[in-house]
Order: structure tokens, then C-alpha cells, then sequence
């Protein structure tokens, strides 16, 4: 029983796994298609 629960838990992990990359590459490419800009940072300086 516990090689059971142990094979569903390597297999949910596996399948979670896929599908954070197969979404994260979906992102990716979306976010190149649209030519997204990259972000403009203003950086914060003290008086002399």
C-alpha cells in the first residue's frame, strides 16, 4: 500500500512539473509576441 501512495505522490509531482513548464513557456512566449517593454526603474539619489 505504501509503494502505492509513495508511485501516486512521484506522479502527481511529475505532472505538476509539466504543467509549470508548459505554462511558463506559453507566458514566455506570449509576453515576446506582444513585445512587451522592460520595465523602466528610477533609482532614488540623496542631495549631496
Amino acid at each position: 500500500m505504501y509503494d502505492v501512495c509513495q508511485l501516486a505522490t512521484a506522479i502527481l509531482a511529475i505532472a505538476f512539473t509539466a504543467l509549470l513548464l508548459i505554462t511558463g513557456q506559453q507566458f514566455i512566449e506570449s509576453r515576446l509576441q506582444h513585445g512587451a517593454t522592460p520595465p523602466i526603474v528610477a533609482m532614488a539619489t540623496l542631495p549631496p
